[in-house]
């Protein structure tokens, strides 16, 4: 780590805490703010593990809000699951769409994903993904998040 990243790697953490400090309380947020915790995250991140993430969006409706620290901890399961590509990058992309019926967030993970010892359903980020989302949208929800060609895709679907 060099004289830059000690000096940087704190202003990253205080930011991020900043954020968490200021959601933690509410239950819907600004997608905006939910993405500068994510955006936050990943500098701190870079710094801890020495790999180049990378943040895509598309699509995103600025007027949306959503529960505090849902794609933060989507975020953050794929820097725990998942091993950069061979470039030595990652990169997570979230998409929205809207129809009549529903809104929908695709979370993009791309990287290699960690090889599976044994089966399993998800952890402590999938609980507290899918408790966040059945206190806003009662079981107005779908939640799934599995393997894909670029790495994992995590799809969270709400109805209007």
């Amino acid at each position: 780590m060099n004289l830059i990243s000690l000096t940087t790697l704190p202003k990253a953490l205080a930011d991020e805490f900043d954020i968490i400090n200021d959601i933690a309380e509410q239950v819907l947020i600004p997608i905006r703010q939910e993405i500068e915790l994510c955006k936050k995250h990943i500098s701190v991140m870079q710094f801890r593990k020495e790999i180049n993430y990378q943040w895509e969006e598309n699509g995103i409706d600025e007027n949306e809000l959503i529960p505090p620290a849902l794609f933060h901890t989507i975020l953050e399961n794929g820097i725990t699951h998942s091993s950069p590509l061979e470039d030595g990058s990652m990169k997570f992309k979230l998409s929205f769409y809207a129809s009549g019926e529903y809104k929908q967030y695709d979370f993009e993970t791309f990287g290699k994903n960690r090889v599976k010892i044994r089966p399993r359903a998800g952890g402590n980020g999938f609980v507290y993904v899918k408790a966040r989302l059945t206190e806003s949208y009662g079981e107005n929800w779908e939640f799934t998040s599995q393997e894909s060609e670029s790495g994992w895709l995590t799809t969270i679907k709400i109805y209007n």
